[in-house]
């Protein structure tokens, strides 16, 4: 199946010469395409199809421009860019790196937004499903506890008590009221995995 903002999202590429995160090609793709926020009624499963559509479209993109035209596009959470000043010999490197990620995790994720049947099937229920086991996966017992910790409350705190103990911890701390911003980041982090909890 043929992505349509491959040409839209090539376009916001070459116009970001010095690379952009997926947040600002999301965000530039909303504002062109208003109905790119009715992909789904429920607002996990429409972030999800939003989220597919780019990263298909960009390792789609990833292979056509190093195939045709020898260009690398990089792609990372926080920076996407096409290197305009790639050489033949360069393009060939990365050409062979390519083969050698068949089996590797790069190339797992690769073919899973290359999978239009990942985009098809997955529904509401999977994205929470998805959602849950990654907040599983951060509450392991010993994060939870130096949360507890870090906000100075027993491991039987009500979501009331560690809702006002942050509140009044984070007053303190903020870097505005001569707070230390890495105390402020901890209160932070502790308050989200404590109040993420089902």
């Amino acid at each position: 199946m043929k992505n349509p903002f491959i040409i839209p999202i090539l376009s916001i590429l070459k116009a970001h010469n010095k690379g952009l995160s997926e947040y600002e090609i999301l965000r530039s793709l909303k504002s062109q395409f208003p109905d790119f926020c009715k992909l789904a009624d429920d607002s996990n499963l429409c972030l999800f199809r939003q989220h597919f559509l780019v990263m298909n479209a960009l390792y789609q993109l990833q292979s056509q421009l190093l195939q045709d035209e020898g260009l690398i596009l990089s792609i990372s959470p926080l920076k996407i860019q096409i290197d305009f000043t790639v050489t033949q010999e360069t393009s060939t490197d990365t050409k062979k790196n390519q083969t050698e990620l068949k089996f590797s995790a790069e190339k797992k994720i690769i073919n899973y937004y290359l999978d239009w049947d990942e985009y098809i099937k997955t529904d509401e229920a999977e994205v929470e499903a998805l959602l849950e086991s990654f907040f599983k996966g951060l509450h392991n017992p010993s994060a939870i506890e130096e949360a507890f910790r870090t906000l100075q409350l027993p491991k039987t705190a009500s979501s009331h008590e560690i809702r006002n103990q942050y509140r009044k911890l984070i007053s303190r701390s903020h870097p505005d009221k001569g707070g230390s911003a890495s105390d402020f980041i901890e209160l932070k982090e502790a308050y989200e995995l404590l109040s993420s909890r089902k």
